[in-house]
């Protein structure tokens, strides 16, 4: 499946009871942080995801809201995607990196 473009990102983002998920690190988020939208917070790495299975009911209890998961490149995003899904979310997009989320 093809990336969403910006364009889909932003729309997803703008839909009522819509959660944006940052799955950086702490310290990752310490230091840069979406700024003009309120976002959830789950760590999730390649190797482990624990902390984002633990949380995500608690976080976005909504499986048919749409989730809109990002990190430093994309990658992280996209493992947070497969887990979700399996978890029963339905609506989960992939928005890649931060740095690229100025649109927002």
């Amino acid at each position: 499946m093809a990336s969403p473009t910006p364009a889909e990102v932003k729309a997803a983002a703008d839909k009522s009871g819509a959660v944006l998920l940052d799955v950086r690190t702490h310290k990752e988020l310490a230091t840069e942080k979406l700024e003009k939208r309120p976002f959830k917070h789950a760590v999730c790495s390649l190797d482990d995801c624990t902390d984002l299975m633990k949380r995500a009911e608690e976080l976005m209890p909504d499986k048919s809201a749409n989730v809109i998961v990002y990190c430093r490149s994309g990658r992280r995003a996209g493992k947070a995607k497969e887990i979700l899904e399996q978890k029963g979310y339905q609506n989960v997009i992939n928005a890649g990196a931060l740095k690229d989320l100025h649109y927002l």
